[in-house]
């Protein structure tokens, strides 16, 4: 009976002492409105993040490969600050790297991880991201946008 007593409380008291073993990490979830454009002679996946991530996003593909009807991709990934009043675009404040696959039916998904961050936000680095939505297509077959949701967990 001791030791049913002993173990939590010995588990209580290791929590204590190990700095941020209790700290639990809430997710940030961002709303992605990306559009596909031609930018400094490549492609790239660029717009706004809003909700717990507030910024502009920028997706630039590393590298990619067809399987069947369904397209494996690397790439990295930056939130930069954003002026929703004079539209400017400020440094980044977070970036990292991932790796997706696009679905035959348009759905996305990606996992990676914070690389790099902005003051106030090193906190983030090592963490994991996951990105999930749909892209939609012009008649002839081009990408144009990506909405859906960026989570780092």
């Amino acid at each position: 009976m001791r030791k049913l007593i002993a173990l939590p409380a010995l588990a209580f008291a290791l929590m204590l002492l190990v700095p941020g073993a209790a700290e639990v990490k809430e997710p940030l979830i961002g709303e992605l409105d990306v559009r596909y454009q031609y930018y400094d002679d490549d492609f790239a996946w660029k717009g706004y993040i809003s909700g717990d991530l507030n910024g502009w996003f920028e997706g630039y593909s590393e590298d990619g490969w067809a399987k069947g009807k369904t397209w494996f991709f690397m790439e990295t990934w930056v939130i930069k600050e954003y002026n929703q009043e004079t539209g400017e675009i400020g440094p980044m404040f977070l970036a990292g790297t991932d790796e997706g696959v696009i679905s035959p039916n348009s759905h996305y998904t990606i996992n990676g991880v914070v690389t790099e961050a902005g003051e106030g936000y090193e906190h983030l680095i090592g963490r994991n991201i996951h990105a999930s939505g749909y892209i939609t297509w012009d008649p002839t077959g081009w990408p144009l946008t990506a909405p859906g949701t960026f989570r780092i967990n």
